[in-house]
């Protein structure tokens, strides 16, 4: 049975551990933490990283705006080949060397809730997507990490941060000590680099990966995996090479049709840029998150595509005719349409293919439609199975 776990109180040798004052009862202990140190009165107590001293376990913490996942999937199918007991955490959920096992909450949720997989798992590597939030929120804070990895930077949420700065700002502050860290050089970033090691290097590797990012989501994960481990590159790169990528990440799962997550400016160019040949693009934005990208979205788009269809992708609590409206007003040379409901924009999209490619960006493998306070059911890879009759890839089985 896969469980949600965003938990509150752990029992850990047969001591109950809680972080939360209403869960707090008289001889439990208190997890003191940055996020709730000003409700803790004089309770026993123990903070995270007296919690994790005594294990084995080497944290590796991936950031950035695109490519965490399929970066830490990929170090994780690296280090599990090579013999070692993996965990990854992040927007897929928690996978234990490549077994789902705890459907996703937040993209780095909680320290109680790491904590809790640490000890439960006994792991060697324990694999975290690091969002920004997570930096600024310190719900990272008493991990000791081995390893820090940033993939790159674009806008995106700045419904939070307000500012593509304060963003940025929000990404190095995870580079700030001496721990062992590998960097796209092709972003300037503040950071302490002592310990720091660039790339790309243009390694000679043939990843099944597709599209230039990937490859250097791939130079990301073996670089990280050769100087965590001092195993030869060689032999890391060709543990890599047969790694062929995660479902709804620039995942071909019929015939010239592609479904991949995209969905900030930069990750949309990316994944469109990869594909030379003519598009029919189905997208949309979410609702309730960073307004500003919307137009810009539309601008990608009118620069690669031949056919645009606007639809649905997590409206939440807006209303999906001004989202759709506001991408729109990007696409100034591209004919298109809006088709509110995204099943139909697939199915019109499949019905319009002759030889172009169709490229449905946005929701990747999620497998619901958020509106306001309610999902529903929905998965783009399940909808092209539907109108193509034809089963999906074998990525389901992650690594």
């Amino acid at each position: 049975m896969i469980l949600v776990n965003l938990k509150m109180k752990i029992t850990l040798n047969n001591e109950t551990i809680t972080d939360s004052t209403y869960e707090y009862k008289k001889g439990n202990l208190f997890l003191l933490t940055t996020q709730n140190k000003k409700y803790y009165t004089n309770q026993n107590y123990i903070t995270p990283d007296k919690l994790l001293q005594n294990t084995k376990t080497k944290f590796i913490g991936i950031t950035g705006t695109n490519g965490k996942t399929t970066t830490a999937f990929l170090i994780g199918d690296i280090l599990k080949n090579l013999g070692f007991n993996v965990g990854v955490q992040g927007t897929e959920g928690f996978y234990l060397n490549g077994e789902l096992k705890e459907e996703k909450t937040l993209t780095t949720p909680p320290i109680i809730t790491t904590i809790d997989r640490v000890y439960k798992y006994k792991l060697d590597f324990f694999v975290m997507e690091v969002s920004s939030h997570a930096i600024i929120q310190n719900r990272i804070d008493g991990i000791n990490f081995d390893l820090k990895i940033f993939t790159n930077l674009s806008q995106d949420h700045l419904d939070y941060h307000k500012t593509i700065q304060e963003y940025k700002k929000a990404k190095e502050k995870f580079f700030q000590d001496e721990t062992l860290k590998v960097i796209n050089k092709k972003y300037n970033l503040n950071i302490n680099k002592k310990n720091a090691f660039f790339y790309p290097q243009n390694l000679k590797a043939n990843p099944k990966l597709i599209g230039e990012f990937n490859k250097e989501n791939f130079e990301a994960a073996v670089l990280g995996a050769h100087k965590l481990t001092n195993i030869y590159l060689d032999k890391i790169i060709k543990i890599a090479e047969n790694f062929s990528g995660l479902a709804g990440r620039m995942e071909e799962v019929a015939p010239k049709i592609i479904v991949d997550f995209a969905h900030t400016p930069d990750g949309m160019e990316k994944v469109l840029n990869a594909i030379k040949d003519k598009k029919i693009v189905v997208f949309g934005a979410g609702g309730d998150r960073d307004k500003s990208k919307r137009k810009i979205m539309g601008e990608v788009a009118d620069k690669y595509a031949n056919y645009i269809i606007l639809t649905n992708d997590n409206p939440r609590c807006e209303n999906p005719q001004d989202i759709l409206k506001e991408i729109a007003k990007g696409i100034k040379n591209t004919p298109f349409e809006i088709i509110e409901d995204r099943k139909d924009a697939i199915k019109k999209a499949i019905e319009l293919q002759k030889d172009e490619y169709v490229m449905i960006l946005g929701k990747g493998d999620e497998k619901y439609m958020q509106f306001c306070d309610k999902k529903i059911p929905f998965s783009d890879r399940e909808v092209v199975k539907l109108y193509t009759n034809l089963k999906l890839s074998t990525r389901e089985q992650i690594f």
